[in-house]
């Protein structure tokens, strides 16, 4: 299926099949999900992006600004979400510095096994937007893409140099 891949464990060459690409939703956290999508649409959706791009530790390093550009909302309609679902423990915001690292409510919604919610281990998968950077590092988009370049303006073509004489007939 392709919802589904097979890991080779290479000690025992045991083939396993695992879910790929797969939030668990615990049922009896359904209603908390429908009453945060009919009191305040724009946080709901802004929490199924979450779980959508969060990494298997239910974290995602992205910035409000970079929020705000892929939901298409203003960055005073994101704060005020995201205070929205921390106030119902949908999630919280972790700190790094200035860096927020927002962390969806894992007895909500979980991408990886039960084992791995004791664990406060972060890879987090970070998003981010290209108006945030001062240059790009690279000529490539962010989806890996390679830009297009300017067409360079043709070259006059080289002549040979007339003479004064030349000039005057």
């Amino acid at each position: 299926m392709a919802h589904e891949k097979e890991v080779t464990d290479f000690q025992t060459g045991e083939v396993k099949r695992l879910n790929n690409d797969f939030v668990q939703l615990y049922t009896d956290k359904i209603p908390v999900l429908l009453d945060i999508m009919r009191e305040n649409r724009t946080a709901g959706n802004l929490f199924l992006w979450l779980i959508q791009h969060m990494d298997n530790r239910n974290a995602l390093v992205v910035s409000q600004q970079a929020l705000s550009e892929a939901l298409g909302l203003g960055r005073t309609t994101v704060h005020y979400a995201v205070n929205f679902l921390k106030e119902r423990k949908a999630m919280t915001v972790l700190k790094s510095g200035t860096t927020n690292i927002y962390v969806v409510n894992a007895q909500i919604a979980w991408k990886s096994t039960a084992n791995g919610k004791d664990y406060a281990l972060f890879d987090a998968a970070v998003y981010i937007a290209s108006s945030e950077q001062e240059k790009p590092a690279f000529k490539t988009e962010l989806t890996g893409h390679a830009v297009k370049k300017p067409a360079k303006s043709p070259k006059p073509l080289r002549t040979k140099k007339q003479q004064p004489d030349e000039l005057r007939a």
